[in-house]
C-alpha cells in the first residue's frame, strides 16, 4: 500500500514539475512614457492577462485568443509581439502570456516601471540644469514633486502627487519658481534648488511630444571641519538665514542652542558665544574658537527640511614651533646646568668629608703626641737646660725658663 501511494506521489510531483518547468519568468524595468513590447509569436491562440502591482487578485485581460481588447493602450503588430503604448505607473506588474489551447504553456513577465531613465542629485542651494539638445521649441516645462510634506517631523515620498507646469512656452508660473528658473534654446536652469523641488521634469516639445523626462535628488550637505585652537569658523549656510532655522548643539552639554529661529536671529546669545558668533546673509562666522566649542550645527529651511549639517572638532592649543624649539632649548640648558651644580654639591660634599676624617686624624694623633711629651716633662733635665722640641705640640705654651 505504501509503495502505490509513493509512485502516485512520485508522479504528480512529476507532472507538477514538467508543468511548472514550462513557465518562463522575465522582468524588465521601462520608463514612464516608453513603449513596451510583449513577446507573443509562439502561440496563434495566445491570451494575455494582466495582474496590476497593487491588486496581484485583479485580472485585466488584454488580448483574448488572439483578440486586442484594449486597442487605445495595446496594439498587436505583425512580427508578433504585443505592444503596450505610454506605459505610466499604474501598469506596473505582471503579465501572464498563456496559450488559450495548452494552459501549461504559459510565460511570465514582471514589469517595472520607473519614472526616468536618468536621476540626478544636486545638493541643497546649488543649481540644477537640463539640456535640450535637438528639441524643438518653444518648450513646456512640467514638474511632478516626489514628496508631500505631512507635518514637522513627516516627509512622504511618493509618485502620486499631481505634475504642474513651470513653464508653459513663454513664462514661468508658480510663485516659487519666478526668479530662480530660465529657460533658454539650449538649456533649462533651475537656481538654488530645494527639497521641494525632488521630483521629475518632463520637457514636451512644441508639438507637446515628451522629449526628455529627468528626475532630481535634492539632498542636504555634510561637512566636517577641522579647526585649531584659535582659529575662526567661517560657515556657509547656502541661504539668507532670513530663510532658515539655525541650531547649535554643543558636544559638551549636548544642548540645543537656538541661533537663528524662522529667520529671526536670536539676541541675546548665550554667554559663551555671546561676541564671538555672527550672522550676515549666507554665512555664520564664531571667532576664536575653543576646545569646548565642539559641536554640530543644524541648518533647516523654514519649512523644516534639511539644509546643511556642520560638525566642528577643535585641537588644543599648541605653542608655535620656533617657541616650541626655543623653550626646549632651553629647557636642555636649565638641565644641563642642574647636572653642573648637582656634581659641584657633590664634590663639595665628598672634600667635606674627607677633611672631617682628616680632622679626626689630626685630632687623634694630637692625643697621643701629647700623652707622650708629658711623659717626656716628667724625665726631662733640670731647669736651666734648654728644651728644643717644645714648638711641636702647639697647644702647649712654650715653659719659662
Amino acid at each position: 500500500m505504501k509503495a502505490i501511494e509513493a509512485a502516485v506521489f512520485s508522479a504528480v510531483f512529476c507532472s507538477v514539475v514538467s508543468a511548472s518547468s514550462k513557465v518562463k519568468e522575465e522582468s524588465r524595468t521601462a520608463f514612464f512614457g516608453e513603449d513596451v513590447h510583449i513577446e507573443v509569436s509562439s502561440w496563434t491562440d495566445s491570451d494575455v492577462v494582466f495582474k496590476p502591482r497593487t491588486n496581484r487578485s485583479y485580472e485585466v485581460p488584454l488580448v483574448w485568443a488572439g483578440r486586442v481588447m484594449n486597442q487605445n493602450k495595446t496594439k498587436l503588430i505583425s512580427q508578433g509581439y504585443l505592444v503596450l503604448k505610454d506605459v505610466q505607473e499604474e501598469d506596473e506588474g505582471l503579465y501572464i502570456i498563456r496559450s488559450s489551447s495548452n494552459s501549461s504553456m504559459a510565460k511570465h513577465l514582471i514589469l517595472t516601471v520607473r519614472e526616468c531613465a536618468l536621476e540626478k542629485m544636486v545638493k541643497y542651494g546649488e543649481t540644477y540644469i537640463i539640456h535640450l539638445d535637438h528639441i524643438q521649441g518653444p518648450i513646456t516645462l512640467a514638474f511632478r514633486p516626489s514628496l508631500v510634506r505631512v507635518n514637522q517631523t513627516v516627509v512622504l515620498h511618493t509618485s502620486e502627487h499631481p505634475t504642474v507646469v513651470l513653464y508653459n512656452k513663454t513664462t514661468v508660473l508658480g510663485e516659487d519658481y519666478v526668479g530662480r528658473l530660465s529657460v533658454s534654446e539650449k538649456q533649462v536652469i533651475l537656481h538654488s534648488v530645494r527639497m521641494t523641488d525632488e521630483g521629475s521634469f518632463t520637457v514636451l516639445d512644441r508639438d507637446g511630444h515628451t522629449k526628455i523626462r529627468r528626475c532630481l535628488n535634492v539632498r542636504d550637505h555634510l561637512r566636517f571641519v577641522h579647526l585649531s585652537y584659535g582659529e575662526n569658523l567661517r560657515m556657509k549656510l547656502f541661504l539668507h538665514y532670513s530663510n532658515l532655522n539655525v541650531v547649535y548643539r554643543s558636544k559638551q552639554d549636548n544642548q540645543d542652542q537656538v541661533i537663528v529661529n524662522q529667520g529671526v536671529l536670536v539676541t541675546p546669545l548665550d554667554p559663551q558665544l555671546e561676541g564671538r558668533l555672527t550672522v550676515e546673509g549666507s554665512e555664520l562666522v564664531m571667532k576664536a574658537i575653543h576646545v569646548t566649542d565642539k559641536g554640530v550645527f543644524k541648518v533647516t529651511d523654514l519649512a523644516g527640511f534639511s539644509v546643511a549639517h556642520v560638525y566642528l572638532d577643535v585641537e588644543a592649543y599648541k605653542l608655535p614651533p620656533l617657541a616650541v624649539a626655543i623653550l626646549s632649548m632651553v629647557g636642555l640648558l636649565a638641565f644641563m646646568l642642574l647636572v653642573c651644580l648637582l656634581s659641584c654639591l657633590y664634590k663639595i660634599h665628598k672634600r667635606n668629608e674627607k677633611n672631617k676624617k682628616l680632622m679626626l686624624i689630626a685630632q687623634q694623633a694630637g692625643k697621643r703626641d701629647g700623652e707622650a711629651f708629658r711623659q717626656e716633662l716628667q724625665t726631662a733635665p733640670l731647669l736651666g737646660e734648654r728644651f728644643v722640641f717644645w714648638p711641636l705640640l702647639v697647644s702647649s705654651p712654650p715653659p719659662s725658663f
